[in-house]
């Protein structure tokens, strides 16, 4: 007899049919305006109106019921010559009744594949539909208000009304909280949403001109602002001071300070519960190996009391062995990990605030010679800071507001014996942040409930730097064009209480709704040749190696980033005629493999511990697709 027969299993195998979606999409917009100008002065109006809507219906196929499929597959013989009806009251009044011939044995598919019917009965195709509606009503009249100087002060003056309508009607099957016997096989569920947002905005800018044509080339301001009344949030301000000097032809002196709002938009105010797939940068803090310092491993000062907590929340599933199940199982020393968070909107989100601040020079060439008349160089500096961000709570930061003594006092003084737990561990568990990360029946973290909050800050600052040049070369013209960004900080914390950590050099952070990958610096260089119609580029894209994303909160972490990475492309177009222009090119040109990122190189024996190394490839700034080509045209009619 094996030991262990009985005990749960899970199977991982294709479905026998591919998903495919259908989407049709109906959309119109319509545009009406007037333009003119005021007689005598060189002031100019117009004025429009603009309507729109985009109407979606999509169908996915290859999509199988959970339910039906353990049905089929948990009868006799994966479910070979079975037979059922869906209603057996009044004799089968209304029901659905569904055969399978062949069975759905995945392990031992049969010769021919699967009979249909067995197919047919586990299919799930799912539908939902989208609708969305614009409409902008816009007024914007420019000129010169008088003279000075240097010149005549020219004022741009607006005012504009926009509402944006949004439904979204998902289906049943995968709708939170209303399919609960069954479920679309690996399907994220969510559901219906809709929300409205209207604003009426006024704005203006102005051009001022100091000096012109003197010891100086020029020196001038450039002011502005824009008052937003939204019907979700309020009056928000945004305004900007620019300066820029030209003391001769070929340097100029640009800069200044921009104040920033950015409200809420309508899927961070009504998103309906939607299951997602996230990242987990804090591993699982339940884990006796788990190095972070608010996790249960027994090296920290509260480690026994976190343990004390997870057991609760393991009792809380219901299942009287899913801590003895976690705890006697293999402990997770990584602080990476996977996770499937829902995520809600937040109708009581404020607006975000940036300040920038910029400082910067723009080079061009002051030589006549033909090999450096058309040189250019700008160099930026950007110092940006934000508070009140918006954006969804990351998984790491839902688990340390359960578990961390220091954002959950109950946490301290928690003991769980061989009597259960005392009253300090039940309210911990009990808290609001815990209630967000339960466990499920095997002790493992379950589903994350998380939000949009405004609880973050962030602020970076770098360097942006751009070359071109170009001259003749043969009988044609050579070029070239290098963008440079150059990473100083870039520091976020998720809450108010929490010190900024700077992530620079590693793969970043989701958190307060950043994009991931904090390179240190950052190389994209284009080098073309264009000879009469036809025209020839390579581009070359340079990634620095980066750490991962732990390293920044945890120096320790034992898990890998990425070496650098180089990444070319070719590519070439031939003008036909005016009209007509052929393309192709190459991407991956070296055919360059993604580097293998998250690996833990803690477990290269994993016959120690019982864990493999892990990792995965990042699609978002490697490429995983290899050498590939394309060929293609354009015309014009």
């Amino acid at each position: 007899m094996v030991s262990g027969a009985n005990l749960p299993f899970q199977m991982h195998a294709l479905l026998p049919f591919p998903r495919e979606n259908d989407t049709n999409v109906d959309t119109f917009n319509l545009t009406v305006g007037l333009q003119g100008s005021i007689p005598g002065s060189d002031w100019t109006w117009e004025a429009f109106a603009n309507h729109g809507e985009s109407a979606t219906y999509a169908i996915q196929t290859g999509i199988a019921s959970l339910s039906r499929i353990r049905a089929v597959m948990g009868a006799p013989n994966f479910g070979k010559g079975f037979s059922a009806k869906g209603n057996a009251i009044d004799g089968g009044f209304g029901a659905s009744t569904a055969t399978c011939t062949s069975g759905l044995n995945f392990f031992n598919p049969p010769a021919g594949g699967f009979s249909q019917d067995c197919l047919d009965a586990i299919n799930a195709n799912l539908q939902n539909r989208v609708k969305m509606k614009q409409s902008i009503w816009e007024a914007n009249t420019t000129g010169s208000l008088f003279d000075l100087p240097a010149g005549p002060l020219q004022a741009a003056l607006g005012v504009s009304y926009r509402r944006l309508d949004f439904t979204f009607f998902n289906d049943t099957l995968t709708t939170q909280g209303e399919s609960f016997l069954d479920q679309a096989l690996g399907i994220y569920p969510s559901g219906n949403a809709e929300g409205h947002i209207n604003v009426k905005e006024i704005y203006g800018e102005l051009d001022v001109p100091i000096i012109k044509d003197s010891f100086i080339r020029e020196l001038s301001l450039e002011l502005g602002g824009r008052i937003s009344d939204y019907n979700t949030t309020g009056t928000s301000y945004t305004y900007k001071a620019l300066v820029n000097l030209a003391p001769t032809d070929w340097i100029r002196f640009r800069g200044g300070y921009n104040r920033a709002e950015r409200a809420p938009n309508i899927g961070e105010l009504y998103l309906s519960a939607q299951q997602t797939f996230g990242v987990n940068t804090a591993g699982d803090p339940c884990s006796l190996a788990n190095p972070l310092s608010f996790s249960a491993n027994p090296a920290n000062a509260n480690g026994a009391a976190v343990e004390a907590v997870c057991k609760v929340l393991m009792d809380q599933t219901g299942s009287a062995t899913a801590k003895d199940l976690y705890y006697t199982g293999v402990q997770s020393n990584s602080t990476f990990g996977f996770a499937f968070p829902t995520l809600v909107g937040n109708a009581s989100l404020v607006p975000e605030k940036a300040d920038t601040w910029t400082a910067g020079v723009v080079l061009s060439s002051p030589f006549k010679s033909a090999a450096l008349s058309r040189l250019r160089l700008s160099v930026d500096w950007y110092r940006i800071s934000v508070n009140h961000a918006i954006g969804p709570q990351t998984v790491a930061i839902a688990l340390q507001q359960c578990f961390n003594p220091a954002l959950n006092p109950l946490v301290t003084g928690s003991t769980y014996g061989a009597g259960g737990p005392n009253a300090q561990a039940i309210a911990a568990a009990n808290s609001p942040f815990c209630q967000l990360v339960p466990r499920n029946q095997t002790g493992n973290l379950g589903n994350v409930q998380i939000t949009y909050v405004n609880n973050g800050r962030f602020e970076t600052s770098g360097i942006d730097a751009q070359l071109d040049w170009s001259a003749n070369v043969g009988p044609g013209t050579l070029s070239a064009n290098v963008l440079f960004n150059y990473l100083i900080d870039f520091k976020s914390a998720p809450l108010p209480t929490l010190p900024l950590v700077d992530y620079r050099g590693t793969q970043g952070t989701v958190e307060n709704g950043l994009n991931e990958a904090a390179y240190d610096y950052r190389l994209f260089t284009t080098l073309g040749y264009r000879w009469g119609p036809a025209t020839l580029g390579l581009q070359w894209q340079h990634l620095p190696s980066i750490k991962n994303s732990s390293f920044a909160t945890f120096p320790a972490t034992t898990t890998t980033g990425a070496p650098s990475y180089d990444l070319f492309s070719l590519n070439g177009s031939y003008a036909v005629t005016d009209n007509v222009t052929l393309r192709a090119g190459v991407d991956n040109l070296f055919n360059k493999a993604p580097p293998l990122t998250g690996v833990n190189t803690a477990n290269t024996t994993p016959a120690a511990n019982g864990q493999l190394m892990g990792g995965s490839f990042n699609a978002q700034y490697y490429d995983v697709l290899g050498r590939r080509f394309y060929i293609g045209a354009n015309m014009k009619f």
